[in-house]
């Protein structure tokens, strides 16, 4: 008999098999825990990746900015290398990619005709898996590619098919505020880029924009308008546009029609009344949110001064022509139907010869002015003498008989300009010619020079009339004679003077009108011209 102490041989061995079968049955347990295990996690990370996409989705952004953070996800899910989203428009087919990353085959194009073609990429290319998101434009197609060796992560693929509606509709949401932005800023450039007044009220009528035209109209900025009635930023009761009551922006909000061109006044920068011309509308109420009235208000200043100015040159024109044509028609009837010696014929062809020569220079101011106005001035510098200039002009007075009136005070070193002489002679003509015709016949006519820095200043002084100091700036623009000018009916078209200013203004300088410096009766013309350097003016 065996001893107490010592193990059972036979027991032990009769245990075995239910050692064992524990010993699976743990195994197998085991296994099932880490297969649970395992499907929890890949549950979790699907879940985990389907919240990243959509805070992807939700977190907005441009369509390229929205794809590359789509693409990190998804290559991050599927385990592929590498990967290119396409994206597509609004109405066309033609679909361009956005973003790239990781390692993309060469074959990988920048632009696809259509989705087809994206699809055909998984079979063109080895290694690609091609996903569609969206079957109608705008619709966005994801290739990823496989690492060497190995294919993608099943579960990471189910979850980015899952989510492609979303994403489709993301891209197609992103387009659209793409396409929305684009528009606002479009639409504000307009709005402040507009030279009209575009002012924008709430259902108070208190401004809640006004653009840049508008800031310098009124002379207001837009922060401190935002906030304020329409009356207090327009000030149109004040100006004597309208009365209270009368509001033009009132009136659309209370009513549907628009009110279009209505004449009014509003308050301008300086506190002036400005004669305006306004169009008004109402935001329609079906669109939902608040409704604006909108005012788009042009300054008429501009087109009410070219009106008169088409009238004051049709007058200018027509009785500048009227009389000596009527002139030129007594005499040539005369001459015709008379008998009349040699001596009167050839006296009545003089005078038609006269008169006929002021038909010729206003219908060359006429043209000089077409033609400043139209055309850039090209001019044809070249260093010149200012005494040559004066002399020449001398030389066509002696001509008219009237060179004894011009008296000279120029000194004969005066420095040399860089000019047109064509153009600056013409200029001296002008403005000697209106000094002779505007002084006392006999009185003298002064030309002068001195040297001012870099330029030489010319003036003409003369006996004359004189301009009102009111008037003289506008007796610079065209068509325009000053009062007591035109009550002395001197002939005259108020051409001359505006064509000296463009010419002097094209050569850089200045011409100015004032009263003579000795504190006589008449007027000094001055007019400013380059100086030629020393350099040059030796080399020429």
């Amino acid at each position: 008999m065996a001893d107490r102490g010592e193990p059972d041989d036979r027991a032990e061995t009769a245990d075995a098999p239910e050692v064992a079968r524990l010993r699976r049955r743990l195994a197998a347990l085991e296994a099932d825990h880490q297969r649970a295990f395992d499907q929890a996690q890949r549950e979790a990370d699907a879940l985990f990746a389907q919240y990243q996409l959509s805070q992807l989705i939700a977190s907005g952004g441009s369509p390229s900015e929205l794809a590359a953070a789509v693409l990190v996800e998804l290559t991050r899910l599927s385990g592929a290398v590498g990967g290119a989203i396409w994206l597509g428009a609004g109405g066309d087919d033609h679909l361009t990619r956005v973003a790239s990353s990781g390692d993309v085959p060469p074959g990988i194009p920048d632009g696809l005709d259509d989705i087809a073609a994206g699809r055909d990429l998984a079979t063109t290319l080895r290694n690609v898996q091609v996903l569609v998101l969206g079957d109608e434009p705008p619709a966005a197609v994801v290739a990823l590619v496989e690492p060497v060796g190995g294919g993608l992560d099943t579960d990471g693929l189910r979850v980015a098919q899952l989510a492609r509606h979303e994403l489709a509709v993301a891209f197609a949401g992103a387009r659209l505020r793409e396409t929305l932005e684009r528009q606002r800023l479009e639409l504000s450039a307009i709005v402040d880029g507009a030279t009209d007044l575009i002012l924008q009220v709430d259902t108070g009528l208190r401004v809640v924009r006004i653009n840049r035209a508008g800031e310098r109209m009124l002379g207001v900025e837009a922060a401190a308008a935002v906030g304020q009635t329409c009356e207090a930023i327009l000030g149109c009761d004040v100006a004597g546009g309208h009365g209270r009551g009368a509001c033009p922006l009132a009136e659309v909000m209370d009513g549907e029609a628009p009110i279009v061109d209505r004449q009014g006044v509003v308050r301008a920068a300086g506190g002036e009344p400005l004669a305006v011309a306004g169009s008004y509308s109402r935001s329609p109420s079906d669109l939902g949110g608040p409704i604006r009235a909108t005012a788009m208000i042009r300054d008429v200043a501009a087109s009410r001064a070219l009106e008169q100015l088409r009238e004051s040159f049709v007058a200018t024109v027509s009785h500048e022509l009227r009389t000596p044509l009527a002139l030129v028609r007594g005499y040539a009837e005369t001459v015709l139907h008379l008998e009349l010696d040699q001596v009167q014929q050839r006296e009545y062809v003089d005078r038609i010869l006269q008169v006929t020569g002021r038909i010729a220079s206003l219908v060359d101011q006429i043209l000089d002015v077409t033609h400043l106005d139209a055309d850039p001035l090209v001019l044809e510098r070249r260093p010149v003498s200012i005494v040559d200039l004066v002399a020449r002009l001398r030389g066509d007075l002696a001509l008219t008989g009237q060179s004894d009136r011009l008296v000279v005070e120029l000194d004969p070193d005066l420095p040399i300009v860089g000019v047109d002489a064509g153009r600056v002679g013409q200029v001296l003509e002008n403005l000697v010619a209106n000094a002779l015709k505007y002084a006392p016949g006999g009185s003298p006519v002064v030309v002068g020079a001195r040297v001012r820095g870099e330029w030489v200043e010319v003036t003409i002084d003369d006996d004359g009339v004189g301009i009102p100091e009111a008037e003289r700036a506008l007796v610079l623009e065209p068509f325009h004679r000053a009062r007591n000018v035109r009550e002395s009916r001197i002939p005259g078209t108020g051409l001359g003077l505006y064509i000296c200013r463009r010419l002097v203004e094209a050569h850089g300088g200045r011409i100015t009108l004032l009263g003579r410096p000795d504190g006589l009766p008449g007027t000094r013309a001055s007019f400013t011209l380059p100086v030629v350097p020393v350099e040059a003016a030796t080399r020429a």
